[in-house]
């Protein structure tokens, strides 16, 4: 999160921007594309630019007091202990845990201290959704409120295929994964399914298919080797006083994959696959950026060059952040990464990657060019204007306005919290997409909770009351969680679930296309995203003013292709994989 003018790999980051800069000159010469921006002179201005006035149909509602959901993600911060560990936050999750056609959420507590001093974990909350935008509180009989690690993050996958989406909590110290039994209940297996020997920080998380095998693998991010054995005093260079140490501060930690056995337990595979390397993660997303039906996995980094990892003929993964131009930022150094997600951006049927960054750090669109080659295109696309006082962390690209194109939503707040607090407390994004051409931020116009200032974390979007537009749940530190109801008029729509057989039941790798006329929308069932948060995974698309859409074409992992034409609008198309066997 926070970057510093020394560190310990600074030969490293020099060797690496040296390499950016001449890999980014050569792709923009290639490619006849707009080039990087050179490295400013002077530090740069954090004062805002302002955006030119345009217009929005966008409303946000808050409705959180009605829906009865009333949960905050607490830190610890009161002990006066200046960790690290505080600044992380907690997600969320949107999902359907029992089956029955309403959204449920997933909201988790958090942390403090004890008097040893030692982290402990605060409850997880599981809220039931009874009708649109009314919820109850079910941990308690459903046997999800104890948590074992002082807890971060809430991954939602069907990890053993039998239709019930299951949980991932990760944490200081650990995981903790409960199996939906499907009958509205949860069992914590996780000293049976072999995630218990994980006791480093965990943080971020993907779920996926990693060795395309059909069942769902796991891939883990970790932070930093921060404990009360470990926990320098660090000071202001403003004013000499003590400030929570940042990541450069410490050594950052191995990542872990997890292997599925289809007996519903996992192996520690992460040597043989080549993801053992060291990061201080904070975001993970998993998709196929290649269209090569296999998937990559992009981690985001804090202060150190973030990762893609791709697999390889062989199996093993390996990293080609640094050649693809996605390992660093605008200046080509290291940024303070965050919250991440995918989606095509520009509309040229290419999934583009999306970070959310640090203070004085560009926000970082890396336009995907094909053929493994990506460029950072923040500046061309209008996302710099919004200055660099902003610290993001949760972000989601979605349609916000039906238009077709896709936006995108990023929640802030600032970690240093011997600040003022006025200076903890930030405004979220709302960046509008303009034709894929470029983005404008639009949230003081919307107004209301966008208006306001918060101390932003976890995101996760999903269509909560089923009426054809997509609703966001935002989590803030030592704050009360927020639900966003979508008030924004849009007519046209197309919802679409996959249900895989040869795949992974989730399909997550699996690419769909909507065409309607000449336009064209692509998006992917994705592992991971946003920051420490899960989405739901049905896929929705913004038909603007079209009022029917000509095909579907699924891309399934697993190699099958589905392909659905003149498909009704404004419901939800439900998919299934034909098994190979089927078509043989």
């Amino acid at each position: 999160m926070r970057q510093h003018s020394e560190s310990p790999r600074h030969r490293t980051r020099q060797l690496c921007r040296q390499v950016w800069f001449a890999a980014a000159l050569g792709l923009a010469i290639l490619t006849s594309c707009e080039q990087p921006p050179a490295p400013p002179a002077t530090r740069p201005s954090v004062s805002p630019v302002t955006p030119e006035k345009i217009s929005t149909t966008i409303r946000f509602t808050d409705v959180t007091t009605e829906t009865g959901i009333d949960w905050t993600v607490r830190n610890g911060q009161e002990a006066g202990h200046l960790a690290i560990l505080e600044t992380l936050g907690a997600g969320c999750a949107i999902f359907d845990y029992d089956q029955d056609g309403r959204l449920d959420l997933c909201l988790l507590g958090g942390g403090q201290y004890d008097a040893t001093p030692a982290a402990t974990p605060l409850p997880l909350a599981l809220y039931r959704q009874l009708a649109p935008w009314k919820f109850t509180a079910v941990q308690q009989p459903a046997g999800m409120a104890a948590a074992r690690h002082y807890n971060h993050g809430a991954l939602t996958a069907d990890y053993d295929n039998d239709g019930f989406p299951d949980l991932l909590v990760t944490g200081y110290g650990g995981m903790q994964l409960f199996r939906n039994l499907g009958d509205g209940t949860f069992a914590d297996v996780t000293a049976t399914c072999g995630l218990e020997s994980d006791h480093l920080w965990s943080t971020a998380a993907a779920w996926g298919d990693l060795n395309a095998d059909g069942m769902l693998d796991l891939f883990v991010g970790h932070y930093v080797d921060w404990s009360f054995a470990n926990n320098p005093q660090c000071k202001s260079v403003v004013n000499s006083s003590r400030r929570v140490c940042g990541p450069t501060d410490f050594q950052g930690l191995p990542s872990r994959a997890f292997l599925s056995q289809a007996d519903g337990s996992f192996r520690d595979a992460s040597a043989e696959l080549g993801l053992d390397l060291e990061g201080k993660t904070l975001g993970v997303v998993l998709a196929d950026f290649n269209d090569d039906r296999l998937p990559e996995i992009y981690v985001a980094n804090d202060a150190v060059p973030n990762q893609m990892f791709q697999r390889q003929a062989d199996g093993v993964y390996r990293d080609i952040a640094l050649v693809s131009g996605v390992a660093l930022g605008e200046t080509g150094e290291s940024d303070g990464s965050m919250g991440v997600d995918v989606g095509d951006l520009d509309g040229d049927g290419r999934l583009d990657l999306w970070v959310a960054n640090f203070e004085d750090q560009s926000f970082a669109m890396y336009r995907n060019l094909g053929q493994n080659q990506f460029l950072h295109v923040s500046r061309a696309m209008g996302i710099a204007a919004v200055g660099r006082l902003a610290v993001g962390f949760g972000t989601v690209i979605f349609d916000a306005d039906g238009d077709s194109w896709p936006d995108i939503f990023c929640a802030n707040g600032h970690v240093q919290i011997e600040r003022p607090r006025d200076q903890l407390a930030q405004s979220p994004f709302l960046f509008v997409n303009s034709d894929g051409k470029r983005f404008r931020n639009v949230a003081a116009e919307v107004g209301g909770y966008l208006g306001e200032t918060h101390l932003g974390r976890g995101v996760a979007c999903g269509d909560l009351d089923g009426n054809g537009s997509l609703d966001l749940v935002i989590t803030h530190t030592n704050g009360r969680t927020a639900v966003l109801r979508n008030d924004t008029p849009i007519q046209n729509w197309l919802a679409v679930r996959l249900t895989g057989r040869d795949s992974c039941r989730d399909a997550v790798g699996a690419q769909v296309t909507v065409r309607n006329g000449t336009r064209q929308q692509v998006q992917a069932v994705k592992g991971g995203g946003s920051y420490l948060s899960t989405s739901d995974r049905t896929l929705w698309f913004g038909l603007g003013q079209s009022s029917a859409v000509d095909s579907v074409d699924v891309r399934w992992p697993g190699g099958s292709h589905t392909r659905h034409e003149h498909v009704r609008i404004t419901e939800t198309l439900l998919i299934e994989e034909s098994p190979r066997a089927a078509n043989q």
